[in-house]
């Protein structure tokens, strides 16, 4: 039985604890322009990248978990990911439904073709890709201008970041998304390469899963520098606490734990970009913690 958390973010395209699907081509589009004014998102990062590409008035239908903007609580819901409502969906009558690559059923993208439905997928795996999507659906949907704007803008933020830290001292980074088993996530999930583009290491990079369990001893092995909390806000003060009787761990010595929004973290969109700048803060706060350190006593930050 998963925790709530983790169930949750698995409806929210955070941590697929299965191999992504292949089933479809990442860029499948229509072949032809059509005018699109009834829109089903079938994933929250979907129903963000909408209004992002000034599309969000045509959404028509969302899956739970779809709840940013605040707006979007107003729309019907059709069901979760994993449990889509095809009656609901019938009722709406949408004539674009955006599908969710890894996260939608196979037999559900099925049934809405053999329906008639014209549907189509999203599934940004890469920083860079958010505001690729994003001019995506400007172009689809009759907003590429207001697109434009914002895709740039959260490339211009990318690189900026990217040039200020690419020669930055590395920092050794655990990002915990459950406490009880200690589960974390490898080097394919936007954590992991958004602490890269701050100048941080993810510890357990290898992970052969996108999400997995971890045990203290390797977390002990591996000494993180600095300790990420994603997971549920109220449970992330109770972890903070947990954390200090493990005074061996480098973050913990130096006081360099920090709790993140998850739903920022782990979904695809443009809020995970705007949020890169805290997180690269935070790490830049861990790495001017080790010279400190290290100036106090020669070889520590090594």
């Amino acid at each position: 039985m998963f925790p709530s958390f983790l169930m949750k973010t698995l409806f929210t395209g955070c941590l697929l604890l299965l191999q992504i699907q292949q089933a479809w081509s990442d860029n499948e589009t229509p072949t032809s322009r059509a005018d699109y004014q009834r829109i089903i998102s079938l994933s929250p990062h979907i129903t963000e990248l909408l209004f992002s590409a000034g599309a969000g008035d045509k959404l028509i239908g969302r899956v739970a978990f779809s709840d940013y903007p605040p707006q979007v609580t107003a729309i019907d819901t059709v069901g979760t990911a994993a449990a889509l409502s095809i009656e609901r969906v019938i009722q709406l009558q949408p004539d674009l439904i955006i599908a969710w690559q890894s996260g939608t059923r196979p037999q559900d993208v099925e049934r809405l073709n053999q329906l008639g439905f014209n549907v189509i997928f999203s599934e940004p795996r890469k920083l860079s890709e958010i505001p690729q999507e994003i001019r995506r659906f400007g172009t689809l949907f009759n907003s590429a201008g207001y697109a434009e704007t914002q895709a740039l803008k959260l490339e211009k933020l990318i690189e900026t970041l990217r040039q200020r830290y690419t020669s930055s001292l590395p920092v050794r980074a655990f990002y915990q998304i459950w406490n009880d088993p200690l589960m974390t996530v490898n080097q394919q999930q936007f954590i992991s390469q958004a602490m890269q583009l701050c100048g941080a290491r993810n510890i357990f990079a290898d992970l052969p899963l996108l999400a997995g369990e971890v045990n203290m001893e390797s977390i002990l092995q591996r000494d993180p520098q600095i300790i990420l909390l994603g997971g549920e806000e109220a449970m992330q003060k109770q972890w903070q606490q947990e954390w200090q009787k493990w005074h061996s761990l480098t973050a913990v010595k130096n006081q360099q734990i920090y709790t993140l929004n998850a739903d920022f973290f782990h979904r695809a969109t443009a809020r995970l970009i705007e949020a890169l700048p805290q997180l690269c803060e935070n790490i830049q706060q861990a790495r001017l913690s080790l010279k400190a350190a290290e100036e106090q006593t020669p070889g520590l930050g090594d």
